[in-house]
């Protein structure tokens, strides 16, 4: 596929590993979550200094990982005052007049950032309209990376975020919230490590500076009855998401029996579940499972995703230590940055279609 003159082998289809990404689906409406299916772990222990308190978070992450690949996290250590004041910043952001936020047009953005509008990512519907929900992304660049000796010139992330002039305080704050999220991931990838039965540190080289990103994104309601999707079914191609999900009930994740299942916020967690690099990596011992949202409940829903990544530079094979040692594996020569960037381009290729937003767009 071309875009925009460059040839794109979009990390989402046909370059992925070949493992189990989450059933196929074998019906679209979905049942009530149980808690039993995705489940709720307590990972304060990750932060011990008892490496026998590590292990045992350990041990729950990697039944959760290979059995659902996803988990709600809770004593996770970020203070709720920052998670809620994000949402405040986000309630705001998406009030603003649609000129001001079309001022950030993501599509203007080589490294995509800023501002998406509502239908402009995702695959366009029978009724020619892509997703319903709009969004603000950002992450790494020079100012927000603290990894020393980095310059964040990726050939791939080159470019720097965008922020709303109309908003004072809006970039301090979720520049906050990044670096405390980019903390807790680090963290919790060293425990990743512990869980595969390998050294806390197997996963420190490819996160020096790791290239992370996140998004605040409004959901409009939809019409009881409709089959409009807020987001498409997918996988996160990061390593590892973390959500805070808002007080909404609109996410949902397929089973490996092809079922929608609701994943319904639980008041002081994260909502967390393994990206395709982490799949990659783990040599498809970890899934990295479909999700989708579909928003039903006559509410507005605001949610915010952090995508803890790998550094943008690493080649994501898998691990040496996870391979059988008369299995050869060839090497797919994709970087995180690019799994990024193609995956990026593709999703928001209907805006550039859309006649709304075409006007915005710079030469």
């Amino acid at each position: 596929m071309w875009y925009k003159g460059q040839k794109i082998a979009v990390w989402g289809d046909q370059n992925k590993a070949n493992g189990h990404f989450g059933a196929e689906e074998k019906s679209r409406s979905a049942i009530a979550g149980k808690f039993e299916d995705i489940p709720i772990i307590d990972i304060s222990g990750i932060h011990s200094s008892d490496i026998n308190e590590r292990m045992r978070v350990a041990g729950q992450i990697r039944d959760a990982c290979v059995r659902v690949g996803f988990f709600y996290a809770k004593g996770h250590g970020v203070p709720q005052d920052i998670i809620d004041k994000t949402f405040e910043w986000a309630e705001q952001f998406f009030a603003l007049p649609f000129e001001d936020k079309m001022e950030l047009f993501i599509n203007n953005q080589g490294n995509y950032r800023g501002y998406t509008p509502l239908y402009g990512s995702g695959k366009p519907d029978v009724d020619g309209l892509a997703n319903a929900n709009e969004a603000f992304d950002w992450g790494l660049d020079s100012k927000l990376n603290d990894d020393a000796g980095y310059d964040c010139m990726d050939p791939f992330m080159q470019g720097h975020n965008v922020w709303p002039r109309q908003l004072p305080g809006f970039e301090d704050h979720l520049s906050a919230y990044f670096g405390a999220l980019r903390s807790l991931g680090r963290v919790l990838a060293r425990n990743i490590a512990l869980s595969l039965g390998l050294p806390e540190d197997l996963f420190d080289d490819y996160l020096t500076h790791p290239g992370c990103s996140a998004v605040v994104a409004h959901y409009p309601p939809l019409e009881s009855g409709s089959t409009k999707l807020g987001l498409d079914p997918h996988t996160d191609n990061e390593f590892l998401t973390l959500l805070a999900p808002g007080k909404v009930r609109a996410l949902e994740v397929l089973n490996r029996d092809g079922q929608w299942i609701s994943a319904p916020p639980i008041d002081g967690t994260f909502i967390v579940n393994v990206g395709d690099q982490l799949q990659r990596l783990t040599n498809n011992l970890y899934i990295s499972t479909k999700h989708r949202v579909i928003n039903h409940t006559g509410e507005e829903r605001i949610s915010v995703p952090f995508f803890f990544s790998a550094n943008w530079e690493a080649v994501i094979d898998p691990l040496p230590e996870l391979v059988g040692k008369d299995t050869k594996i060839e090497s797919n020569n994709v970087t995180a940055g690019q799994m990024y960037k193609h995956t990026m381009l593709a999703l928001h290729m209907p805006a550039d279609a859309n006649p709304t937003f075409k006007k915005y767009l710079k030469a």
